[in-house]
This record gives structure tokens, sequence and C-alpha cells, in this order.
């Protein structure tokens, strides 16, 4: 028996194959988004009206190896963050704070209807 999705269901599904490899990664690596959270946080509180996904990126990836955030695997390795999860990290934040939207400037991406 064939189940279909409710139209809610639809709406969340992946739009493309690099969103479904984000949602994976963010679903394995919860730190990633409260870190993305707090450095954003601390940028809008420095008067920071725009901010780059770049910069945020950058600097998870210092914190999770120079500094040694706890966001290792459990395997020992460094946590490696793909570039492509930047455009879906920033569009969940500025879904999750919408006082906040375009605060991070976003293109479409494969799947968008616009």
């Amino acid at each position: 028996m064939m189940v279909q999705a409710t139209l809610f269901e639809a709406l969340e599904a992946p739009r493309n194959e690099r969103e479904a490899r984000f949602l994976a990664f963010h679903q394995e690596n919860p730190i990633i988004y409260q870190l993305w959270d707090r450095f954003t946080r601390q940028a809008i509180a420095k008067g920071y009206q725009r901010v780059g996904s770049q910069m945020i990126i950058e600097r998870i990836r210092w914190e999770t190896t120079i500094n040694v955030i706890d966001a290792r695997p459990d395997n020992g390795e460094a946590l490696k963050i793909n570039d492509h999860h930047k455009p879906y990290y920033a569009r969940l934040w500025m879904k999750n704070n919408p006082n906040y939207k375009g605060i991070f400037g976003t293109r479409t991406v494969e799947g968008d209807n616009e």
C-alpha cells in the first residue's frame, strides 16, 4: 500500500539532494546549528544588520577544530562541514528567527518555487 504525504509533509520534504544531505548532517550534528545561532546572535549584538554565512561557517570550523568544542564524531576524526550546507543553515536560522529575515543573503536553490 502506498501512502501519500500530507501537504505539510510534502512542504517539509527536501527540495534536492544537497538539502537531503544537509538535513541528515543537521540531525546528526545539532551542535553546529547551536553554534550558528550563537555566533549569529553575537554579530547582531555587535550591530550587524547583514551577516555572511561564510563568516559564520568559518567561525564554527575554527571553534570545532582549534577551540575543540565537543563536536567531533565518535570516531575521533575532526568534524567536516560541507560548504553546501551554508545556505540551508542560513534559511533555517531565518525561518526560526523571522524578525531577522534577510540577515543572510540567499539565492535560489534547486527546487525553489521562486
